[in-house]
């Protein structure tokens, strides 16, 4: 007898029910049975695709970043406060406030695309913050190239920093964010004017504050800005005794310096232009600068995969859900197909035990039985002995016509056997012998061979 497995390892097919099910279906117990099929499919739940670790990771570090990006805002936007000024279009990129203010609105753009992105489990905005940080590492690059192309170029036409130094000696009086970095650069690097070695400091002839037409009714004329004395001169002045010495100094060393020579004024101002000092520290600083844009691509591209990588896992968990909810939708039909049919079953039962205990209590008719078809003779020419009485003469012809016609009307007029009445009683037997007897005499009805 082969090894028969045990209940628990028994597979039964998809459509097919288990044989708890099928027992109770067909021991007249649909609502049990209907509770065993509603509860064979369970609620399953898809698999976890998303990485908490990856997910909450992103949102760490991009919250992080982006409390660094309100810190920088804000105090870009307390220095613009605190200093407020005129506000043209190039001063997007001369005013230092403004430029802060920018940066840390931009880092607090993108880290919010991040940190909500993973919180909410949002492609989109993972895909936008992916972009994002990929786009400023191109435009942090572009930049990168073009103060090399500035500093490397020595084209005195044409964008360079040679260009960009004069346009703010001639614009210093116009734009104070201008002048501002024109004195940063001369106090810091200790030079005066732009191109020049020896004489930079006659650059500022261009000015229209500083020239010395005839033309020019400003008190400054002839002179340099005061970012152009050297320190040596200021500190001096301020070690004596009278304290209206270090203005007065201060008011002798740029008035009209443009009239004098370099000699006489080597121990006053810096005479040197501030492009070949600008060029040296940036020189200085070229290999820091390329090395760190070319570091920088190694947090962009962890951060850019990363948030992909997490945005295909809310993909593929937000694909399972929609295939979880579309299998669950096919079972609560099949569910509900399988409760019509039971519901339709039990109203075929219900409709058979009706019939049957209407035919139980309905009076049965008398035991009649079916009526008798009737007894077809079928009439059979036979030859008949001649009669041996002499008194008895042969029939004629016109006689046997007769006979013949009368056969005829009688098989015709005979009532077919379907329309057959009730059964013949004893005496209306004995009546059809008696005349089936006169016929036979009378030649009508031929006699019965003996045999």
């Amino acid at each position: 007898m082969p090894h028969r497995a045990p209940r628990r390892f028994m597979k039964t097919a998809p459509g097919a029910c288990d044989w708890e099910q099928c027992l109770l279906m067909g021991s007249g117990e649909p609502t049990r049975a209907r509770a065993v099929v509603s509860s064979s499919h369970k609620q399953r739940k898809p698999r976890q695709e998303i990485s908490a670790c990856l997910k909450w990771l992103v949102f760490l570090l991009n919250s992080i970043v982006f409390l660094v990006g309100v810190g920088i805002l804000a105090l870009g936007v307390y220095l613009f406060i605190k200093d407020f000024r005129e506000v043209k279009l190039v001063d997007i990129i001369l005013n230092p406030a403004i430029l802060i203010s920018i940066f840390g609105f931009s880092i607090c753009v993108v880290s919010f695309f991040g940190f909500m992105g993973a919180l909410r489990d949002n492609i989109f905005l993972l895909k936008c913050f992916a972009a994002c940080v990929f786009l400023s590492y191109i435009l942090v690059v572009a930049v990168t190239l073009v103060f090399f192309t500035l500093f490397y170029t020595d084209t005195t036409e044409g964008l360079s920093a040679n260009w960009l130094l004069l346009y703010a000696v001639k614009n210093y009086h116009t734009n104070r964010n201008l002048a501002e970095i024109m004195d940063a650069l001369q106090e810091n690097l200790e030079c005066c004017g732009v191109s020049s070695i020896a004489q930079g400091y006659r650059d500022w002839n261009m000015s229209y504050q500083f020239n010395c037409t005839n033309s020019n009714p400003q008190p400054e004329k002839c002179g340099v800005p005061f970012s152009c004395c050297r320190k040596s001169v200021i500190s001096e002045a301020a070690g004596s005794s009278n304290p209206l010495l270090p203005a007065m100094r201060s008011l002798e060393c740029w008035q009209n310096a443009l009239t004098k020579r370099p000699g006489d004024l080597e121990h006053d101002i810096y005479t040197r232009g501030c492009l070949q000092p600008l060029r040296t520290l940036f020189e200085s600083h070229a290999v820091h600068v390329g090395a760190f844009v070319a570091l920088l691509i190694v947090p962009v591209c962890i951060s850019v995969c990363l948030t992909n990588i997490l945005a295909k896992q809310v993909d593929h968990q937000r694909y399972l859900l929609e295939r979880e909810a579309r299998r669950n939708d096919r079972r609560r039909k099949r569910d509900h197909n399988r409760r019509d049919q039971l519901n339709s079953l039990d109203l075929l039962e219900e409709g058979k035990f009706n019939n049957a205990s209407a035919n139980a209590t309905r009076p049965r008719p008398p035991d009649i039985p079916p009526p008798l078809p009737p007894i077809e003779h079928v009439p059979r020419k036979k030859s008949r002995n001649a009669s041996s009485s002499p008194t008895r003469k042969p029939k004629s012809a016109g006689v046997e016509n007769a006979a013949a016609r009368r056969k005829r009307t009688a098989t015709t007029t005979r009532t077919p056997p379907a329309a057959a009445g009730p059964a013949p009683t004893p005496q209306a037997t004995t009546t059809n012998r008696t005349h089936q007897w006169v016929l036979q005499q009378t030649d009508l009805v031929p006699q019965k061979s003996k045999s």
